[in-house]
Formats: C-alpha cells, structure tokens, sequence
C-alpha cells in the first residue's frame, strides 16, 4: 500500500495537494465557470438592504499553513486512514450493538439461517448442529432462491462456532468489512486517502449496507462483491502502474466470482462488466496503453454478452421454474407490475440519511474536479463516470428484476458512497458552497421523514422485505428515532454547504444589526410595512376577542375554540417567529463559522475554546456603541446591542440548557438530575463543537462525514436492534430463562420451533392447536409453572378460554413486543400481568363518567362511556382536530355469535362525525366474549373543522350490513341509536 500511495501522490501531482482538508476555507481556482460562493449571512442582508452583492469581499483571511496543509499522516503512520475506514465499520458491524443483541428475525432470517444450518451439515460435515424433528437434509438450490456463497459462509461460521445468531452472522460482517476496504482502497489510489474514508464511512453507516452486514439475509456478499469486482476493474483502467494493477486485477476477479456465486450472472458480472465498459468506450484516448484498451474492452463485451443472455432469461424463464443462474433469483412476477418510480423508492429509506445527499452530490459529479489539472484531473472525471455508469447500471439492472422476482435487495450502495465521497472531498478542495444542495437535502430528508411518518414499515427495505407488517407498539420509539437521524442530518448538511468560510467575524452585532436594517429597507420598506401591518392587524383580532370574552359577547360562541385560541395567539407567532427564523439561521452560520472557519491547532486547549467565545460575547453585550458624534449610547438607544443581547444571548446561553432539560423531563428523568443535566450542556455543547472543529482541522465537509457516522451508530446501535427484538423471540427466551425455577417447561405456539435452537439451549414443545396449546399452559403440576412463548394474534383466542376456566385474563409476563409474547400458567407475587387485552376486556365496572342502562338484544348490557384527551384525562368539552377517545363499557349478557361493527355519531348543527370501526380495534373479537365480562371499546376521534361551537349529540351502537343491534330498553333515537348525551364543542 506504501508504493500504492507514493504512486498516486506521483500521479496527482502538486495541484492534488493542495486539495487539503484546510482547503475548504478557501476559494476556488478562478476559470471562466468559477464563482466564489457568497457568504450566506452577508448575501441575505445586502439583499435585503438592496446592495449589490458583488461589492462584498469574500477575500478569505490569511490562516496558519497548517489548516492548508491538513492533517499529516507522517505523525500517525501511512496506515491511519485505512485503519480508521475499517476500523470503524468493524465497530459498527460487530459491537455496536454486539452482533448477539438483535434477535433473529422469524421468518425471515430464521429460514435463511436454518438453509445455512443444512448446508453446514451435509457440505461441511457439521453433524452437530442436527436438530431433532426438524429437516436436516441438502436444501437444493430452489429451496436457496439463490446462488450459494451466502449459505455457505453462514455455514461455515456455524460449522466453526456453534448454532447461534452471532455465528451466522460473524461471516457476513466480515464480507462487509471487505466491501468497505475495497471502498477505501478504490478511492484512495484513484482520488485520495481522505475520500477514501469518506467512502467508507458513507457506505458503513447506509442502513441498507449494515442492516445486511449484521443479519443472517445473505445479500452483503453481492453488495461486497460489487465493490471489489467494479473498484477493482476501474483500478486497473484507469491506473498505470503494473504492480497496482495486478493486484487489483485479483481483487475483480475474486469479486465477480462472489458476485456470481451469490446473486447470479447479471448482478454479480454484467452490471461491474458493462459499467467498466462504457465508462471506458466514453472517455478512451488514444494514449491509452494496450492493457487499458484490452481490460475496457473486454469489460465491454463481458457486460453486453451477459445483459443479452440475461434479458432473455427474463423472456424466456417461467415462474415456478428452477432458479436461473443469469438472474440469480427465482422468477416470481409482483401481482402488481411496479412503475418505474418503485425501485428508487426503495432506496429512499434503504440509504437513509445519505440518500438525502446522494441526488445532490450526483450533480456535483458532472463539474469538473476542482485544484487538480493534467492527467490527475483526467482519472478523477473517468472515475465520476465510472461511479455514475455504475450507478445506473446497477439501477437499470434492479429495475428490471423487479418486475420479473421479488425485490431484490441493492447491490450497488458502493457506487453511492464513492458519489458522496468525491463530493464532499470536492467541498474541501475548493468547490463552491451551494445554498440549492443544503436546501434540496433538507427537502429531500423531510419527504423520507414524512413516509417513515406515515408508513413506518419502509424501514424493512433495509432488509429487501416489502411484505412484513410493523409493529404497532414500535411506532411511537421508531418516529422519534428517525426524527433525531434524519433532522440532525438535515441540519448539519444545510450548515455545511450553505456558506464557506469567510473573512467576517462571528457573533459581530453589526452583522445582527445589518440584517434587521436590510429587513427595514427592503424594497423600499414595503416588507417592514407589510410585517407591521399583519402584526397590528393580529393584535387587534387578538384585543377584539379578549374583550369578547370578558364581557360575554353574544358572537362569541358561533366562533369555535380553536378560532379563538388562533386570533389570541396569531400577534406574537407573527411579530416573533419569522424575525426568530432569520435571526436563528444568522446564529447557526456564526457558530459554524467559529467552530470550523476559525479552527486552531488541535489539543487540550480545543476543549476551552469557547471560554475566548463566551468572554467575546459577554463583553460586547457590556459595551456600548456610538452614535454618529462619537457619543456612547445608553443601552435602550443601542438597537444593535438589544439585538445581539436577545438573539445571542438566547441562543447560546439558554437554547441548548432548555432542549436538554425539556427532552429529559419528558423521558421522566428525576428533577434533580434534568437540572443538572440542563445546566452541564450547554458548555459541553460549545467544548465540544469546539474541539471537534479543531480536530478536524475547520474541514465541514468532514463534520458531515462525523455526522453521517453519529446517525449511522444511532440507526445501527438504536433503532434497528429495538425492531430485530420486536419481531424476533429472543426477549422472549430472556424472560423464560429469568422467570423459570429449576426444570418448568417452555411451549412454542406459533413460534418457529427452530429460533429455540439458537437460544433456547434445548427444543422446546411445539404446539400447532390452540386447544392443545391451552391444556398444556393449564395442566403444570400444584407448585410449579409453565410458560409459552405465543405470537401475539393467537392471544384471544387463549385468553377466551382462560378467562373461561379461571375466569380472569391469561398471565403474561413479557408483554414488550406487540408480536411475540411469553405466557405463564400463573403469576409470581412479584410478577404483573402484561397482557394487553387487559386493557379491553375486565372483571370488575370502573368509575365511568357518563353512565347509561341500555339492554342490546338481551346479549349486552351498555353501561356508559368516558371522553378523554390522549393522555387519558377525563374531559367535558372537545376542540375540532384534536384528539380525543371515547371508551364505551359493555356487560356481557349471552354469547354472541355475530362480529358486529361499532358505530360512533356526533350529530347537530346539520353535521356528522362517523366513527365506523372495529370492534375493540380487532383486537378482541365479539365471538370470543363470555357472559360476565366487562368489555371496552376504545375509539379514537377528531372532529372536522368545520364542527361549531355548540352542543352536540353523542349516538353509538352495533352495525353489520343494513341492520344495527337492536336496543331494548333505555335511551335510544328510535333508530337503534344508543343516545350517550351531550357533547360540547368549544
């Protein structure tokens, strides 16, 4: 690798050097293209104020030769930057979490790991990992769905460790540490060291790249392999020295024969193939050597040949057919034909936060390299093509397999990480700052914030799994952890790429002062006239209504309440927020430009930086500004001072503290301990931006990088390990083997049988019958238990008949998942029920707020209902668009043999609230309830917004198709309407 790298410093020349990371600050080698990127908070003011934004000079400072030099890897050994690429990705596939932490997947991974098992024992000789009354024969390949490298790894860490999840995956995070270091090394000799770590970390920290590095899925190897077979192939196009050349040839050619063995001839050869090819019948020169022509076309002939016997594979393959090793998959066609948009659609989330930045940095790869001429300029723009080519290849090639199997999980997430890499190493080296990339990547993260919102499961395309249902209970955890990924993300990036380094000193109150001037004079004054007109007007809607309210007005209640609390509030919103926006944004470019533009030599000092920043600051709040004759101005005529008091003031010394506290409180965090959090942060905060600027030595692009990496240990060590739980019976076993004395047996009941073999320590019993699963739980000798792990749909039906023989609700005592649950024969004192139906179905009446005597039919006996917020708190009065519950209580009377529906009116006025719905959410269906028990539907509500203020009607019952349950006795409408009284909307 020494050689490798003196070469390619040879190659580059001294216009690469310059291409440090301390670059960054500075502008760009002026061409006729070239334009110096404007300081963002300078830009906005002087537009605003009308100036022309030319005559600022962004003329950047002279800084110390040491952030133009960047960091030398003389001190810490050629190595480092290899080492650290790996060494984080060895990191985050295997510790963090532990690759034992994330239960195995059932089905899913548990079938895959299982094929693994079976080509463990009858390829390798592993006859220890025999299971009784489970199929140990060969699976055949059918059975595999694809080619068999991944099977075969997995097999081998069984073979050499045991049957358990770790060792299947162990294999597996290896093959994604090669694909990381293949990453490293292809941009490393073609680009540089530090995009080399860019890359590698960028693809390291893709969900859809170290999801399958650390599940038993299999499709780590095809992504791998694609890494090393086209870095490899582009390696020795596009280099020139023999040695180097020869070793990457072996890195290719090992890669295409992974790629093959995995995921089949097109995947694994045609797309490194055919991008290789084109990348070189594009851009070849008749300088060219006779082994680049040979490797171009070859690659070229080698990727044709293979896409034609591919696409009539396509044409010509039946389903059901035996799999086909040039699709590397079984023909399955999707019921419904997938658009062209379906497969980018996967990517969104799959390559989530990058895929944010990945159609921003795609544009960038058609610029020219910035600061490197000559032949190094030259392989730098085939490597852009290389990497682009790849891309759409790769794209081109999944998009058409979708149409013909099942989804098949992206291969080409390399190519990703290099575009993200060349870009961001671009930034450094002097490309142009962009306001139109921070923008798009923010537009681009809330789009994928607001389908993970709205369709959380499309976080399974990580997995290359469309079909599986997320859990309900994980939703609420799933949102808040993507928000802080795919926000923080946003942040950073719009910091990064919205201004560069600039000669202007941070948190300056002229700066401040300049804005709010430019805000004034704006068009001739016409946006301050129109700010204080929507404020006046606001505050006299906001007077008008205030005094409304105090003397009784008669129009008041035609307006509803939430009209009200709009107009109450509508003055400050607009008179503040807008002003808090520019003025917060203004702030975020300061401390960016503090934390990275003035960065310093990196050591213990980095850590008190901000001390010289805190004292700055404090000292220009204290001193006063002159006027025009020079005289001090007294602190309630300095405007300037004021503004930078209010907005600096707040933003540094009270934003951090507050966010801290407010987020520890509500995760109910002692008082004591919020406090003291709340006060320690802020300064942590500002120590820490601070030391991390310096050690990366101002680069923001880095920082990006660091952030990308920060998100990345947030999904790999947060978010995806808490769903693998969910959906896998591992915590279920944990809880077994905690709550279990001595010998008490465990059942499986509709629990795969073989997940017991990885933690279980033993085979459990099967069951497949609910009657025989419940007379199993039940028949555990006097003084002893039993337990039974039981998905989560099969719980009502067991719950029925153990409320009909005990005549209370079946023990649950690992009730975490809302899809694998573990149940007892009977609780320990110290033990609480955690079964979740106990919620709908009960013993005894509790206090009700509104309560009714209505006999349905002689079958139920309706006894009231409640009204209350989200947080369950009773309430009298409703808001339009808010949230509410209506719980209704039942007794019941008989059996019913009917799965009715549930119907909620709120009538008057001449409008309708419909709350049509199942019946206890489906949870607890009719036909399972006993006389006697207390049953209650809980229904969540919103009124329209077009619901007055004023008191309405409140009807419920029982439908199915045109008849509804009928009502005996007691208040009804007459139309089988049960009347539930009043309801008042404010």
């Amino acid at each position: 690798m020494a050689k490798e790298d003196e070469q390619m410093e040879s190659d580059h020349g001294s216009a690469a050097e310059s291409g440090s990371p301390g670059s960054e600050g500075e502008s760009a080698t002026s061409t006729p293209g070239d334009v110096l990127a404007m300081n963002a908070a300078d830009e906005l003011a002087a537009s605003l104020a009308g100036e022309n934004v030319d005559d600022i000079d962004e003329t950047p400072k002279d800084e110390p030769d040491m952030l133009r030099e960047g960091i030398s890897l003389g001190a810490w050994g050629e190595r480092l930057p290899l080492l650290l690429a790996v060494g984080f990705a060895a990191l985050l596939f295997f510790a963090l979490p532990p690759l034992s932490e994330s239960g195995i997947w059932d089905p899913y991974e548990l079938n895959v790991a299982d094929l693994a098992r079976r080509v463990a024992i009858n390829l390798h000789g592993a006859t220890q990992l025999v299971l009784a009354d489970a199929d140990n024969s060969l699976p055949h390949l059918n059975d595999l769905g694809r080619p068999q490298l991944a099977f075969t790894s997995m097999a081998l860490g069984f073979k050499f460790f045991g049957l358990h999840d770790w060792a299947g995956r162990v294999p597996l995070a290896l093959w994604g540490l090669v694909g990381v270091a293949a990453t490293y090394g292809f941009l490393a000799r073609l680009v540089d060291k530090r995009a080399g770590v860019f890359g590698a970390v960028a693809l390291a920290t893709m969900p859809i790249y170290f999801v399958q590095a650390r599940t038993m899925l299999g499709d780590i190897v095809p992504m791998s392999a694609l890494a090393m077979a086209l870095g490899g192939l582009l390696v020795v196009l596009l280099d020139k020295d023999p040695k180097v050349r020869g070793f990457w040839l072996l890195v290719a050619l090992a890669g295409l024969a992974a790629g093959a063995s995995s995921r089949g001839i097109l995947l694994g050869v045609g797309v490194p193939t055919l991008a290789t090819g084109l990348v070189w019948a594009i851009s070849r020169r008749r300088s060219d050597s006779f082994a680049t022509d040979a490797v171009g076309g070859v690659s070229l002939v080698v990727g044709l040949v293979v896409g034609y016997f591919a696409w009539r594979a396509m044409e010509l393959t039946e389903p059901k057919a035996d799999l086909n090793p040039w699709l590397g998959a079984m023909v399955r066609p999707p019921a419904k034909y997938p658009t062209f948009d379906y497969y980018i659609g996967h990517l969104g989330p799959a390559l989530a936060p990058w895929s944010g930045f990945i159609p921003m940095a795609v544009g960038r790869m058609f610029l020219t390299p910035p600061k490197i001429e000559g032949e190094a300029a030259e392989r730098e723009s085939r490597v852009r093509a290389g990497l682009l080519v790849g891309a759409a290849t790769a794209l081109l090639a999944h998009g058409l397999l979708v149409a013909r199997t099942d989804l098949l999980t992206f291969t080409g997430a390399f190519t990703m990480a290099g575009i993200v890499a060349i870009a961001l190493r671009d930034y450094e080296r002097g490309a142009h700052a962009s306001v139109v990339i921070g923008v798009g990547t923010v537009v681009f993260l809330a789009l994928f914030h607001h389908d993970l919102h709205a369709m959380p499961e499309k976080a399974y395309q990580a997995f290359g799994i469309t079909s599986a249902t997320f859990p309900e209970s994980f939703k609420d955890r799933s949102l808040a952890l993507w928000t802080v990924v795919l926000i923080g993300f946003a942040r950073v990036a719009f910091l990064t790429w919205v201004e560069r380094d600039s000669k202007r000193e941070p948190f300056d109150s002229k700066s401040y002062i300049r804005v709010l001037d430019g805000l004034r004079n704006a068009w001739d004054g016409s946006v301050s006239l129109a700010y204080f007109a929507i404020v006046a007007g606001a505050s006299l809607a906001a007077l008008v209504v205030w005094g409304g309210t105090r003397l009784g007005a008669r129009w008041l209640p035609n307006l509803s309440f939430q009209m009200r609390a709009v107009a109450m509030n509508a003055w400050w919103v607009v008179a503040i927020v807008p002003l808090a926006i520019i003025f917060e944004f203004l702030f975020t470019c300061d401390l960016w430009l503090w934390a990275f533009g003035r960065s310093q030599r990196f050591g213990l000092a980095s850590f008190t930086r901000f001390v010289g920043l805190f004292k700055q600051i404090i000292a220009t709040i204290q001193t006063p500004n002159t006027n025009e004759k020079g005289e001090r101005l007294s602190l309630f005529d300095d405007t300037a001072r004021i503004v930078f008091l209010v907005v600096v003031g707040i933003f540094t010394f009270i934003s951090i503290p507050s966010l801290v506290g407010y987020g520890l409180f509500r995760a109910g965090v002692a008082l004591p301990y919020v406090i003291l959090a709340a006060v320690v942060s802020g300064p942590a905060f500002w120590s820490l931006l601070g030391a991390v600027g310096d050690l990366l030595r101002g680069s923001r692009a880095a920082f990006l990088v660091v952030a990308g990496a920060g998100m990345g240990i947030v999904l790999s060590g947060g978010f995806y390990p808490a769903l693998a739980n969910q959906l896998s019976p591992k915590e279920v076993f944990d809880s077994y083997a905690k709550h279990k004395k001595g010998d008490e047996p465990l059942a499986l009941f509709g629990v795969g049988g073989k997940t017991a073999a990885y933690y279980a320590g033993g085979q459990p019993t099967i069951l497949n019958d609910t009657n025989l699963a419940f007379a199993w739980l039940t028949s555990s000798p006097t003084g002893s238990r039993r337990f039974m792990a039981t998905r989560a749909d099969e719980l009502a039906r067991m719950n029925q008949m153990f409320r009909q023989r005990e005549h209370k609700n079946v023990p649950v005592i690992d009730g975490r998942s809302s899809q694998i649950m573990l149940l007892a024969s009977a609780l320990d004192a110290s033990e609480k029920n955690q079964n979740p139906l106990s919620k709908i179905v009960m013993n005894e009446v509790p206090s009700i707020q509104r309560p009714v005597d209505v006999n349905l039919e002689d079958k139920l006996a309706v006894l009231g209902l409640d009204i209350t917020d989200t947080d369950g708190k009773l309430v009298e009065a409703v808001s339009p668009l808010k949230k509410y519950h209506i719980r209704t209580y039942y007794r019941v009377m008989a059996p019913i043999g009917t799965e009715w529906e549930a119907f909620i009116h709120v009538d008057g006025f001449h409008r309708r609230h419909n709350g049509d719905h199942k019946t206890c959410g489906g949870k607890y269906p009719m036909m399972l309830w006993l006389p006697g028990d207390i049953i209650v539907d809980d229904y969540e509500f919103s009124l329209e917004p077009n619901f007055n203020p004023g008191d309405y009607a409140i009807y419920f019952g029982f439908w199915l198709g045109e008849s509804r349950m009928k009502v005996k006795t007691g208040p009804s409408d007459g139309d089988n309407r049960i009347n539930g009284g009043s309801l008042r909307v404010r």
